[in-house]
């Protein structure tokens, strides 16, 4: 086995923020840098602010614009949407790789879709019908399919994910929250998808990103390699590359179970004169940097929870609650939610975690954070419903305003 890298916790900090970017990326350009750097990003439908995808590149792009990743997705067609940690925006020269699953669908599991691949057979009426449809007519959602066929809505979205699953069907625009369809073949060069991998070049491109992408690899992580492999599989894969040179294990101080780091990251995580900037972040509930749960609670001291599914009376923090960064560490949490109709941010709640945060740069930094989250939402107006502790509320108030 290799020799193991003893690091202390406040070196795996640094190295997993480093790893993260935040706020290191500027405009479109650098928007895209921004994935390439985090791999996938993850997209999720919720907007109690803006969505998941945004609030991830927000904090990673000093000016960042939503219509900087739709631009990337649906006109420049340098970013393209499919499953990755879960349904993610990945950079479009990743799509060959990608074709092996999509050309292999039986293979994977796609958690929404399950129980429609099984029925593809039943629904191969419907499968030719639509993709007749947009072969004659261009990119199509749901609701035009619905108008002229007299057929149930739900059944068309069915459909048309079923086939974006299968790699047949791409994401060709998306208005409000309708999207349309149009032929792969149609929306990526030929250039780009007329290689599929092998499952062996598949597997090993997924592994090394997914690596890429969580900077610690953990082998209890059941996302490992985002492939179904079990424990065993798991520690023969890590085992493999150990032995290769590629993957070197490491010890972090006061942390039972080992974890493992590229070559290629061995140096970020040994220069130990990398600084962080005692900056705020108001970190998404699917952020990168939050994907292994377990991992953020050893390496971090920091337990988090999305509340979002929880019954009401069940939740500690709030629905859509979102942790704060404080240079390497976590120092709280903001339970925040957009009142659209009135232009207005409600923080239903603040909690802090160290009392002696209000002596610190934090406050200030904390109101610079969040001058600069209403903005990009696009509100002047909030309103903070309590904090703790409860004092905090008078302090915040007063930094932002001065």
């Amino acid at each position: 086995m290799r020799e193991r890298r003893e690091v202390s916790k406040e070196a795996a900090r640094r190295f997993l923020v480093l790893r993260q970017s935040f706020l290191g990326y500027k405009g479109k350009k650098g928007t895209l840098e921004a994935v390439r750097n985090l791999q996938c990003v993850q997209r999720d439908p919720i907007s109690v602010v803006h969505r998941n995808q945004h609030l991830v590149l927000h904090s990673r792009v000093v000016d960042y614009r939503p219509s900087y990743v739709e631009e990337l997705l649906y006109r420049d067609r340098l970013l393209f949407e499919y499953w990755c940690n879960e349904k993610s925006i990945v950079p479009i020269e990743d799509f060959p790789f990608f074709r092996y699953r999509m050309k292999n669908p039986s293979e994977f599991y796609s958690p929404f879709y399950e129980r429609i691949k099984r029925r593809r057979e039943k629904l191969k009426d419907y499968i030719a019908l639509v993709l007749s449809e947009i072969r004659e007519r261009g990119p199509l959602s749901s609701k035009e399919l619905e108008q002229k066929h007299g057929t149930r809505r739900r059944l068309m979205t069915r459909v048309l994910n079923l086939l974006w699953d299968f790699g047949e069907l791409m994401i060709h625009h998306v208005e409000g929250n309708r999207r349309y369809y149009d032929l792969t073949d149609r929306v990526v060069p030929l250039s780009v998808r007329e290689k599929t991998p092998s499952r062996d070049e598949y597997e090993e491109f997924l592994i090394r990103k997914y690596m890429k992408a969580y900077g610690f690899v953990d082998t209890r992580n059941w996302r490992f390699g985002w492939l179904p492999y079990n424990a065993s599989e798991r520690k023969k894969v890590v085992q493999k590359m150990v032995e290769d040179g590629k993957l070197f294990p490491v010890r972090i101080e006061g942390v039972k179970h080992e974890y493992y780091v590229l070559r290629e990251h061995l140096s970020l995580l040994e220069n130990s004169d990398s600084p962080i900037e005692e900056k705020v972040h108001f970190v998404a509930p699917l952020d990168n940097l939050l994907w292994n749960r377990k991992m953020v609670s050893e390496i971090f001291d920091f337990d988090y929870a999305w509340e979002v599914y929880k019954v009401p009376e069940k939740r500690i923090y709030g629905y859509y609650v979102m942790p704060i960064l404080f240079g390497k560490r976590f120092v709280g949490r903001l339970d925040p939610k957009l009142d659209r109709r009135n232009k207005r941010m409600i923080i239903n709640s603040i909690w802090l975690e160290e009392e002696d945060l209000q002596k610190s740069s934090f406050i200030s930094e904390f109101a610079k954070t969040f001058q600069r989250f209403l903005k990009f939402h696009d509100v002047s107006q909030f309103r903070i419903q309590k904090t703790k502790p409860k004092h905090l509320k008078t302090e915040l108030m007063r930094a932002y305003v001065s």
